[in-house]
């Protein structure tokens, strides 16, 4: 967990160095200096300066002080760590949009290297990858999900056929996980809540389409019932299939099994 600009980035770099890809989250006032109360935050023109062109018009649209401030802290955010991982600058750094509003990475420095951002509340969140497409989501682990209330936009045939017999609070539970690991498949591809998410099974699109995912608690200061972390990756050498020897991190096995963990080495 970077604690602001000085990191500790060591741990990023050897991940990224292992894996291909990071995921790291960090605190929004841990980027920021807090203004009077701990409440505002004062945008200074250095941190101001690291924005581009783009992002600085993005800011001046936004009418409250917390919410400039969490955009402002995850571009620092996600700049620092595209910096840690391709051993440049972060203010050479330089992001982009596709159409839909997902970020990329536009200079020489960092040649197809991936990324991705989420955010709530005081916690923020951003992925890199140097395979291919990637993308997160996190949401307060104790966000009500009712089954009544998101169960058809969300679910696919086979995974209400999994999650239905399930008792409260484990299907609220299974359907969090469920939502932010759609989202963060829905962010890699550009598309997200365009995406319907009935329309595709997560577990087929992972198994067939070569993609990879994990699921993590993040507790922390930043809520009483902590967050989940989800991340969805395409996965570089992968055939379509099989998951290699790639360990794939649920952190529970739920109904009749058909959204399970397959095991690696």
């Amino acid at each position: 967990m970077p604690e602001g600009p000085r990191g500790p980035w060591r741990p990023v770099r050897e991940a990224f160095a292992a894996h291909g890809r990071a995921v790291v989250h960090s605190r929004w006032r841990e980027w920021l200096p807090a203004g009077p109360g701990g409440h505002a935050v004062a945008l200074g023109p250095a941190a101001r300066g690291m924005l581009d062109d783009q992002d600085r018009r993005r800011l001046r649209t936004l009418p409250r002080p917390a919410a400039r401030a969490r955009f402002l802290a995850s571009r620092l955010l996600l700049k620092h760590l595209v910096a840690a991982v391709s051993d440049t600058l972060p203010a050479a750094v330089c992001l982009a949009y596709e159409p839909g509003g997902r970020p990329y990475v536009a200079h020489p420095g960092a040649p197809g290297v991936e990324v991705s951002l989420s955010h709530t509340g005081d916690l923020l969140v951003a992925a890199v990858s140097r395979y291919g497409r990637i993308g997160v989501d996190v949401e307060p682990a104790g966000r009500p999900m009712r089954y009544a209330d998101v169960g058809r936009r969300l679910c696919a045939p086979a995974e209400h056929a999994a999650l239905a017999p399930l008792a409260e609070p484990e299907r609220a539970r299974a359907l969090l996980r469920l939502w932010t690991l759609k989202e963060a498949y829905a962010k890699a591809l550009g598309q997200g809540m365009r995406l319907a998410f009935a329309e595709f099974e997560f577990e087929a699109v992972v198994s067939r389409g070569g993609w990879r995912c994990a699921v993590s608690e993040v507790r922390g200061p930043f809520s009483s019932s902590g967050h989940l972390v989800s991340a969805v990756w395409r996965q570089h050498g992968c055939s379509v299939g099989g998951f290699g020897r790639e360990l794939v991190e649920w952190p529970r096995r739920f109904g009749n099994n058909r959204m399970r963990a397959d095991g690696g080495g």
